[in-house]
């Protein structure tokens, strides 16, 4: 990222003699992002659109102005600057990074529906024969993994970081994609855990069950045991004293 800013910024100050206050402060606005000064650049870079600069300036201040608020977590307003880029007639790589970055916004809402289309059509239309292109497809694969992560596609979220550390493992996204497929064995693990206690309690609790309706089953035989010995020990007490049996003893 860093050797693509100042690619960019010689870039500028070669093609901004038109428009020298408009490339000055272009220049500065990229800078301060790149230092993680993401409000400082925004204001920086909303000046260059406030002045009579040449279409590619206006261009990159609104593309850097949306990856700045990307950055400082003002998702939506992320996305209104990315639309608004995406209806400006021009014609620049720029355009194709439109889906990623809206992807990660809409990741970053937890709208992991839109954020998946996005990202994964992205990364399907990047080819993976350049340095850059390497860059670009790890770094939308990453980020699709993560969309299926958050929707609890575990088996295909594990497929797509496999992919990044068996193609791509000069990526930089190569350790962040590790690290996530050992979180999701780990949690396959506990899920499958969790289902062995849910089948061991559900197996306990039928066992308490029985146990409970035998239990109450010998007491009320117990307890109609008792009440027939009851009625015979009353029965053999009058035979005893002579005296007849009820006739609802019998």
């Amino acid at each position: 990222m860093k050797k693509r800013i100042l690619w960019l910024l010689c870039a500028i100050m070669i093609g901004g003699t038109a428009f020298p206050q408009a490339s000055t402060n272009l220049e500065t606005g990229i800078k301060l992002y790149a230092d993680g000064k993401w409000k400082e650049a925004i204001s920086v870079l909303r000046q260059v659109l406030t002045t009579n600069a040449a279409l590619d300036q206006r261009v990159e201040a609104v593309y850097w102005t949306a990856l700045a608020k990307l950055a400082d977590s003002d998702y939506m307003g992320a996305i209104s600057d990315l639309n608004a880029l995406d209806q400006m007639e021009w014609n620049s790589p720029r355009k194709l990074e439109i889906p990623y970055h809206k992807g990660r916004c809409f990741y970053y809402l937890e709208r992991f529906d839109e954020a998946l289309v996005l990202l994964k059509n992205y990364a399907d239309s990047i080819p993976d024969n350049t340095e850059e292109g390497i860059r670009q497809k790890s770094a939308a694969l990453y980020w699709t993994g993560e969309c299926l992560y958050s929707l609890g596609h575990l088996d295909r979220a594990r497929d797509v970081f496999l992919t990044i550390t068996q193609k791509y493992p000069q990526s930089a996204k190569y350790e962040a994609a590790f690290y996530r497929m050992a979180i999701i064995n780990q949690k396959k693990i506990e899920i499958e855990l969790l289902g062995i206690l849910k089948r061991t309690h559900e197996e306990s609790l039928k066992i308490i069950e029985e146990y409970q309706y035998r239990e109450r089953t010998y007491d009320q035989a117990l307890t109609a045991y008792q009440r027939r010995i009851a009625t015979l020990e009353a029965s053999l007490r009058e035979l005893n004293s002579g005296k007849p049996i009820d006739a609802e003893t019998k």
